[in-house]
């Protein structure tokens, strides 16, 4: 599972636990990023009833990065789900290969003032092929 990370997201493999069989992968410029360890081995699963993890979203940098994360997992064979304009940020959605949901999104710069004012998210699909006026 994480050359999946590493190899279709770009995380750098920082250390290995032989102990319980996980790894702590990392974005660049940052430290553990996102920890991976078999089920079971750090603790218990979720309480039954409690707020099941929806999905994990990592920011990229400018409208450029994200069109470049949805060209490499299409180049890569990751199945994209869905290309979501949500007002204030675009979207990405995929799964790992264990089908955990994952988001990489572009947010825009004014982000917080289009939360005040409402910013009337309709959940629309978006195409990288048609114009972007705005994003870019």
């Amino acid at each position: 599972m994480s050359s999946f990370y590493r190899d279709v997201l770009g995380f750098t493999l920082l250390e290995r636990d032989p102990d319980h069989g996980g790894v702590f992968l990392s974005l660049p410029g940052t430290s553990h990023t996102i920890d991976l360890f078999p089920m079971g081995m750090l603790g218990t699963s979720p309480a039954r009833g409690g707020t099941p993890l929806v999905h994990i979203a990592f920011k990229v940098s400018s409208y450029a990065r994200l069109r470049e994360a949805w060209e490499t997992l299409n180049a890569l064979g990751v199945r994209v789900d869905a290309c979501l304009d949500h007002t204030n940020q675009r979207s990405v959605y995929f799964a790992d290969p264990e089908g955990n949901r994952l988001e990489i999104y572009f947010e825009k710069a004014d982000w917080a003032e289009i939360f005040a004012r409402g910013r009337g998210d309709d959940d629309h699909p978006f195409s990288f092929a048609d114009a972007a006026p705005g994003w870019d």
